[in-house]
């Protein structure tokens, strides 16, 4: 089918999408999601220009290596501090404008466009204007509750920052309820099935879209755990959330691990760890780091048992995904697993008090079969869980 807009055919599904700032080279959660996405829609032919947002100079080898032809159109965000002391807006929006002329340079490189999605909140004014300014429909892509999530940085914040993220996630908690009913925008399209229902629950239009992170070489990622108990926590160590979770593990869980299985080993996988984070696991009893490495799979395809910690923020670890794409076991709490309709079974443990996840994880140790078997199991449901045409098709059917 195709569509006919001023005497032009074009066809039926040709997307703007706005990122929120440069995610190449991908390498946290978000960015990989970001990036997942962009394939997708390019192997589909769905995208029709993708639009960045950034303060800095873009590799544009880059982008193009993974756009091909499709229009790169980079606009000028606005980073003033004194944005942070607005009483209303939230500085993730403000520093993030529709410049003037930016819906002309789109229209003028994507005559062919049917849509917008925006992928994340934080670049709605741009969504807005675009979707506006080419009359077309729009869908945000929500990563997040990025208020809860906002309101969770603040949590392990101090000082003036700690004060700061609290103004900061009440804005956001405010501005993202009324954008939930907002004309110009058709539904929201959460990561997470959890945070759609909240949503909805509370008034607002959400539908949930599973992460565009379908990583294919993951799905045939060896299994070669060795004869030593090793544990991988993947996660950015510059982020609040996994600190805070790697926390919970080192503080709660992992003593009485280690006095089970007096020789397991715990990788820390994760870029960017603070010279203090660095001092401390240096001195953890069966504590290994590996800051900023280069490539994920010796530590994915060696552990027996992966952990996934979380216990704060919201949406859908994209390591859980990691997780489960190679094959590794996983123990989780239930906020990591959220989102995914994962409980507590034959795919995944799921565990909340520091006790029984500790129990989970030490079983898994002890039990490489069952535990391989888990992991199997969990590698075969999230092959068809984020099968890349099924999530294209839960928009498209959004923006027809």
């Amino acid at each position: 089918m195709t569509v006919v807009r001023g005497g032009t055919v074009i066809a039926e599904h040709a997307w703007v999408v706005v990122a929120d700032s440069p995610f190449l080279p991908a390498r946290g959660g978000g960015e990989r999601e970001h990036l997942g996405f962009v394939e997708a829609a390019v192997a589909g032919g769905r995208l029709a220009a993708l639009v960045v947002p950034s303060s800095e100079t873009l590799d544009v080898a880059a982008y193009r290596a993974v756009l091909g032809e499709t229009p790169l159109v980079v606009t000028r965000r606005r980073e003033r501090p004194w944005l942070a002391a607005h009483p209303v807006t939230p500085y993730v929006v403000s520093s993030r404008p529709a410049r003037p002329g930016l819906v002309g340079r789109v229209r003028q490189v994507a005559p062919q466009a049917t849509g917008v999605v925006c992928f994340s909140y934080k670049s709605w004014r741009i969504g807005e204007a675009l979707a506006l300014g080419l009359e077309v429909p729009a869908v945000l892509r929500q990563h997040n509750l990025e208020g809860p999530y906002h309101r969770s940085l603040a949590t392990g914040s101090t000082g003036v920052r700690r004060l700061v993220m609290h103004l900061e996630a009440r804005r956001i908690d405010r501005d993202e309820r009324r954008l939930e009913q907002a004309d110009w925008l058709r539904t929201m399209a959460d990561i997470s099935a959890t945070d759609a229902q909240v949503r909805r629950d509370r008034g607002g239009r959400a539908v949930h879209v599973p992460p565009f992170a379908h990583d294919a070489s993951k799905l045939v990622l060896p299994r070669t755990p060795g004869p030593e108990p090793r544990v991988v926590f993947l996660g950015a160590l510059d982020v609040e959330t996994n600190t805070t979770a790697l926390d919970w593990l080192l503080e709660r869980v992992w003593p009485q691990v280690r006095r089970q299985v007096p020789d397991a080993v715990l990788d820390v996988v994760g870029r960017h760890p603070a010279p203090a984070l660095v001092t401390r696991l240096d001195a953890e009893p069966g504590v290994e780091l590996h800051a900023d490495v280069p490539d994920l799979a010796p530590f994915l395809s060696g552990a027996r048992v992966a952990v996934n910690p979380a216990v704060s923020g919201s949406g859908v670890n994209i390591k859980l995904v990691d997780y489960l794409q190679a094959g590794v076991p996983v123990v989780t709490t239930t906020l990591g697993a959220q989102g995914l309709g994962l409980t507590d079974g034959p795919l995944v443990s799921v565990q909340d008090r520091p006790e029984s996840y500790a129990e989970a994880l030490v079983g898994l140790l002890q039990d490489p079969d069952r535990a391989e078997a888990m992991g199997a199991a969990a590698r075969r449901h999230v092959a068809d869980l984020l099968d890349p045409a099924t999530n294209l098709a839960r928009l498209e059917k959004e923006l027809s």
